[in-house]
């Protein structure tokens, strides 16, 4: 049995603690008894004691305060006792000893026996002598039903001041909880007007003087609503999971990975950009996406561009992101090798805002690329907090140096010149600087407060690059790869366009490809061409189309633009709806003038054949025989009348004069006629 054990006797409620032992006999006090002394047990005797939980632990005691200075006084009074502790548990020496602690400590005998009985009942240890004045007091229990206000008196003000009762306090908690703890922050002084009106309503013979201070309503919001508890009520609950709410966690955890989860965002670049033609043109401000590896913090991807953020500008981004990236820097002037930007693959995930991701088009990457799509949740920006914060890091570094940075003042209101004409770089100037910026990023950044996993080695530095080669090389391995084409044109939006026999057409504008020629497919025949067929395209260029012949297969046919549509060649697909509008609207516009007019030139025809049926005799002279007989004749006479009208040859003088002229008839001779043919000859008396 060990000393200090508290045992409990299994019939009583006796409890009792084990002061000393001497082989087989033990000695014992028990714990509740205020005059208890030590008796002796021998270990038979325990047999049936049982261990239970000792009612008296030792308590902490802070230096300096009142109980240590109480604590130290009684373990001076009994140190002549202590220092012969095993002679306590006889009788006689125990009272020839607490004689002699009262000689030397000057102490009466009381104050040493309960100091004795209090140390060995308490556990025998210097703090079991300290005071209980934690059990004095009402500790966290209001005061309220008292007649005079409590804490110091007015020195200023006149009255006595108000108490706080239940009544009073009910008041404050109803005029904090309507007025401070709802809504948007309002200052306590609206608070304390609110508690003093609904006093003034309740009691309304209460003076100026006993009115609520701005002090009393102040202590009694501390002391009866904690700190966090008060600004979670006060502010929306998004914002408080946003702003406020405890990080427990980090957001590599759960990422075992290079490419475990990607994470993309888009914001607008607070710089002003200006044409790479003509620089005095000032184009506004760009569009910047980023798709950064939650393990490594690697920038995998980018988009810079005047698009808005969209599915299209994503899908770029990401193809950006899932191919290598040397090509890419090329076209600026960079050198790299895979080895400088090694982020190449599809993710095994991506998060992204609920925005561009989610729509249809985005079911892409699921089903084509077998990526797990995520969408943070709504306000929720701190949930890819990764992405988020680099825009700020990433501004940071190029602010200072270059012009038509966005001032957080409209230079304009405070007369001063606008920062947009300060505007220097262009678009392409401006992605060969975010390329440098990102490389640098990559590959000598360290990432501060990075997260280690317990695998990872002491010297791994927290750069993105190092990170993203050991995570490659002992982690995930390689991430899946894909041809860049083919990822780009998947990344696409996709609509359905309709085959005829003059093209494939898309948003009412006609393409061609030499696959479809061969196959026949606009053919003037009646054939078992495909109807409809899906059709990839850029929104930023009518140029071409991507159309796949079988559907859920890898290839696919270029489609050209259409001799048909030329006139929509080098446009967005915008721009050509736009033209095909005001093209809409001038037809329209032509058809309505047709109409109106139609019905002049109907009022016309009617006048003519009015006026033409009134010279028709009312009885023919001829009899019907005769009149069909002779309109071979009629032609004829018509025929050179009309010749006559029509002749471009000048009169002759004989008929300036009004002479006749001699007249041979040509047909006497000979000689083959010269004459214009006469359709006449070739007519049957049936034909029209």
């Amino acid at each position: 049995m060990q000393i200090n054990t508290v045992l409990q006797a299994p019939v009583s409620e006796q409890r009792i603690r084990v002061l000393f032992t001497n082989l087989e006999n033990y000695q014992v006090i028990d714990v509740d008894d205020q005059n208890a002394w030590p008796f002796t047990l021998t270990s038979e005797e325990l047999e049936d004691f049982q261990e239970t939980t000792d009612p008296f632990p030792i308590p902490s005691v802070q230096e300096g305060t009142l109980a240590a200075q109480k604590r130290d006084e009684a373990v001076s009074a009994l140190k002549p006792l202590l220092e012969k502790h095993e002679a306590l548990f006889e009788k006689k020496m125990r009272n020839e000893l607490i004689r002699l602690a009262v000689e030397q400590s000057g102490r009466p005998r009381l104050f040493i026996v309960r100091a004795l009985r209090r140390f060995w009942q308490r556990g025998m240890s210097p703090n079991a002598l300290a005071p209980d004045y934690q059990q004095c007091g009402g500790s966290g229990k209001p005061r309220r039903n008292l007649d005079k206000k409590l804490g110091r008196k007015r020195s200023v003000s006149p009255g006595e001041g108000l108490v706080v009762t239940e009544d009073v306090a009910d008041i404050f908690r109803t005029a904090i909880e309507t007025s401070y703890l709802v809504g948007k922050p309002v200052p306590m002084s609206v608070v304390l007007n609110k508690a003093n009106g609904l006093l003034r309503s309740r009691y309304p013979d209460i003076t100026p003087g006993r009115l609520a201070t701005r002090g009393q309503l102040q202590y009694f919001y501390s002391k009866n609503y904690r700190k966090h508890e008060a600004e979670k009520r006060r502010m929306p609950a998004r914002a408080y999971d946003k702003d406020i709410k405890p990080l427990i966690s980090t957001a590599a955890t759960n990422n075992f990975g290079p490419g475990a989860r990607y994470e993309i965002d888009a914001t607008i670049v607070d710089l002003y950009l200006v044409s790479d033609e003509d620089p005095e043109k000032i184009v506004g401000r760009p569009v910047l996406y980023l798709v950064k590896d939650v393990f490594s913090r690697m920038i995998a991807g980018m988009y810079i561009g005047f698009e808005t953020p969209s599915w299209v500008t994503a899908g770029m981004a990401l193809a950006n992101a899932f191919c290598s990236k040397v090509e890419y820097c090329a076209r600026y002037g960079i050198e790299i090798t895979d080895s400088d930007w090694p982020a190449v693959g599809i993710p095994a995930s991506i998060l992204a805002d609920r925005g561009e991701l989610l729509s249809r088009q985005a079911d892409t990457l699921v089903n084509r690329f077998g990526i797990q799509l995520s969408n943070t949740r709504a306000y929720r920006g701190d949930d890819k907090g990764i992405c988020e914060r680099h825009f700020n890091t990433i501004q940071a570094e190029f602010k200072p140096y270059v012009g038509g940075v966005v001032e957080p003042v409209n230079g304009k209101k405070r007369t001063g010149k606008r920062y947009e004409l300060d505007a220097e770089l262009g678009l392409s100037a401006f992605t060969e600087m975010m390329i440098h910026l990102v490389l640098r990023h990559n590959t000598s950044h360290v990432v501060k407060d990075y997260d280690f996993a317990p695998d990872m080695p002491n010297d791994l530095a927290a750069v993105p690059i190092a990170l993203w080669n050991w995570g490659v090389s002992n982690r995930t391995g390689k991430l899946r790869t894909c041809d860049e084409r083919l990822a780009r044109i998947n990344l696409l939006p996709n609509e359905t366009a309709t085959i005829s026999e003059v093209g494939i057409k898309l948003r009412g504008i006609n393409y061609t490809c030499q696959e479809a020629l061969k196959a026949g497919w606009f053919d003037r025949i009646k054939q078992n061409r495909p109807t409809k067929i899906e059709a990839a395209f850029d929104p930023r260029n009518t140029n071409e189309i991507f159309i796949r012949p079988v559907a859920g297969d890898d290839e696919y046919w270029v489609c050209d633009l259409s001799d048909r549509s030329r006139s929509y060649r080098g446009m967005t697909f915008v721009e050509a709806a736009q033209k095909q509008y005001e093209r809409k609207r001038a037809q329209a516009s032509a058809k309505q003038r047709a109409d109106y007019s139609s019905i002049d030139t109907l009022d016309a025809i009617d006048h003519i054949v009015q006026r033409e049926r009134a010279k028709k005799p009312s009885k023919p002279s001829l009899p019907a025989s005769r009149r069909l007989m002779g309109i071979r004749d009629n032609r004829r006479d018509e025929l050179a009348a009309e010749r006559q009208r029509t002749s471009l040859s000048k009169p002759d003088s004989a008929s300036s004069t009004g002479h006749k002229a001699l007249v041979i008839d040509i047909k006497t001779r000979s000689e083959p006629c010269l004459d214009y043919p006469d359709l006449d000859s070739f007519l049957e008396d049936g034909d029209d």
